[in-house]
């Protein structure tokens, strides 16, 4: 067998394929070489021992000749060896590149579905925030803090509202957020957060924590009604029978 056959590229297809057939020709070249390189290692003692027998010159010229073929023909084996062992290399790259690059259009397809999916559902919660917060008094009659502020501010339908959401978020979905620690948030309310929690926002290719550092008492974690009860709810109920009752002091507590 000529050497090129080793050599012989293998038939379009799959790179399974092609890597199956250029895997069986190696194996089929090293197992020749392996052949080749016992009559190379044999030459030597053999001569040895026909030069100190009665063998015929002639017998010994063709044990020479024998072996000098067996080494050109190991030479080729060799250096076929490395090519083909070259080509299997490159084959199984690409392959493994091919199998890769899939796996990527596969996810993209994916993220590209479930990306879609989501906008029916937060155009609803849009306007369901947009709903909650035009349902809260202009004054909510609550404070709120802010790490731009070195004092409370009063709080707005808007701050209410996000609280709101941010608390129901959380207990919906924790993964998406990162906690944040609060100080003078809504005072006096368990729910008090001014932003429950700290959103992840998109920045030179970095993704970067957003208005972070406020220090303070962990908050807790109230789902929408819960939070909307102890935030504003509550006092507004409370406020509302002090007005009816005309209570004087309850009202001002109530301020």
């Amino acid at each position: 067998m000529s050497v090129f056959d080793f050599l012989k590229p293998p038939k379009k297809g799959a790179p399974t394929t092609q890597i199956a057939e250029l895997e069986s020709s190696l194996a089929r070249l090293r197992a020749e070489r392996k052949d080749v390189e016992g009559v190379v290692e044999a030459h030597a003692p053999q001569r040895a021992a026909m030069l100190l027998s009665d063998a015929a010159d002639a017998d010994i010229v063709k044990l020479d000749a024998d072996a000098d073929l067996a080494r050109i023909r190991l030479e080729r084996l060799e250096l076929a060896e490395l090519e083909l062992t070259d080509r299997l290399e490159r084959v199984r790259d690409k392959s493994d590149r091919e199998q890769l690059a899939s796996e990527h259009e596969r996810a993209d397809l994916a993220i590209e579905e479930k990306a879609k999916a989501l906008e029916a559902p937060i155009n609803a919660l849009a306007v369901a925030f947009a709903d909650l917060v035009q349902a809260i008094p202009a004054e909510t009659f609550l404070e709120k803090f802010s790490e731009h502020h070195t004092t409370s501010q009063p709080a707005t339908p808007e701050d209410v509202g996000r609280a709101i959401l941010g608390n129901a978020l959380y207990v919906a979905a924790p993964s998406i957020f990162e906690i944040r620690k609060c100080g003078r948030s809504f005072s006096g309310y368990g729910a008090g957060v001014e932003r429950a929690l700290n959103v992840h926002t998109f920045s030179n290719g970095l993704v970067t924590p957003h208005n972070k550092g406020l220090v303070g008492e962990e908050c807790e974690i109230h789902q929408a009604p819960s939070a909307a009860q102890q935030l504003i709810v509550a006092p507004l109920r409370q406020r509302a029978r002090a007005l009816r009752a005309g209570a004087t002091e309850r009202f001002a507590t109530v301020e």
